[in-house]
């Protein structure tokens, strides 16, 4: 079996611009090619190997190309409605509306199966993972503001980081609950501070016989954290399975919580584009309305992420206010006579 790991949001731009030239009588109806040797996938309006545009390169592949012999591509029509009456572009579109990330293609000597992917996961992030503000817990631990690795988890919890700030924050509260439960064994978070770098240490302590820490617990893993190139701390041990939760706790931010003297959803990115802070969404995912204001003079502004559904939004009258949305969103069960659709056969 070869899985290949394709950026989702990439491709489903690559597959609007060529449905918008079919639109636009430019070209014919686009298909969608998988080069599964090559880990590649483009859109183009004719059967042809050529690239009708620039490749979308996997991200991520998993296990060996075929030792004897080439796959063929595979072609999948993007806007040629199924047996259901459902085109694939339509699946692709509320896939990333539902906080997936990638596109995956299965692949094994008899089928090819295209599907998408909230997470990847792994134990080794890469260099080119886009980190999110969040608001996280492990347990009775939290909530604590961090940032997730966007689109990826280990195992099965999202990838989080923290602050030397926060990092204080959750070694107090781990010795605390400690403290509460003294007969209990305990994960412990203890720091080393040389007054230059910053240092936590992951324990399992055993508790004694009377009560209180004695000892590490046999058999215990001791992990080292260090801060990494951005000054943060990534804290991915089993220990603590850390979850995306409310950005917004009860009191974590004051009265008057949705008032803010600047945007606080969407940020600059790049000299002429803008990404959201909530699901890390770029280009045409962040959209953009302006209304004559009700104040009589200027202009209202709204900008949102068609993604995540967050916003940003200036009245001539109060200033800016900004809607932030949990994410990755809690996806509703499929429905039965729509679970034939999860999945796509090349």
């Amino acid at each position: 079996m070869r899985t290949l790991w394709f950026d989702l949001r990439e491709s489903i731009g690559r597959i609007e611009n060529a449905i918008a030239g079919h639109q636009a009588g430019r070209a014919r109806p686009p298909w969608l090619v998988l080069d599964l040797s090559a880990a590649q996938v483009w859109c183009t309006p004719v059967t042809g190997p050529p690239p009708y545009q620039a490749a979308v390169v996997a991200t991520h592949v998993n296990g060996p190309p075929p030792a004897d012999t080439e796959w063929p591509f595979c072609w999948l029509p993007v806007t040629r409605p199924d047996a259901d009456g459902h085109r694939l572009i339509d699946h692709l579109r509320v896939a990333a509306g539902q906080g997936h990330r990638w596109l995956v293609a299965d692949i094994d000597a008899t089928s090819r199966w295209l599907r998408t992917a909230a997470v990847y996961d792994t134990a080794a992030l890469p260099d080119i993972a886009v980190w999110a503000p969040a608001w996280l817990t492990a347990g009775d631990l939290g909530p604590y503001p961090g940032q997730i690795a966007h689109g990826y988890a280990h195992h099965g919890a999202v990838v989080a980081r923290f602050t030397a700030a926060t990092l204080r924050r959750i070694a107090a509260d781990t010795d605390a609950h400690a403290r509460r439960f003294p007969t209990r064994d305990a994960d412990l978070l203890l720091l080393h501070d040389d007054g230059t770098h910053l240092e936590a240490v992951l324990v399992r302590a055993a508790a004694g016989p009377a009560g209180g820490i004695t000892r590490l617990a046999p058999g215990t893993d001791v992990a080292h954290v260090r801060a990494d190139s951005d000054g943060w701390y990534r804290l991915t041990d089993r220990r603590w399975p850390w979850r995306h939760t409310a950005p917004t706790p009860a009191g974590a931010r004051g009265p008057g919580a949705r008032r803010w003297p600047e945007p606080q959803v969407v940020s600059p990115d790049g000299p002429a584009g803008d990404r959201c802070t909530v699901c890390a969404a770029t280009g045409y995912d962040i959209a953009h309305h302006e209304v004559p204001s009700m104040a009589g003079y200027g202009t209202d502004v709204t900008t949102w992420c068609r993604i995540c559904r967050s916003s940003d939004s200036y009245a001539q009258e109060i200033g800016w206010t900004s809607r932030r949305t949990a994410w990755p969103p809690a996806l509703q069960p499929i429905p039965a006579d729509a679970a034939d659709r999860t999945g796509t056969q090349a």
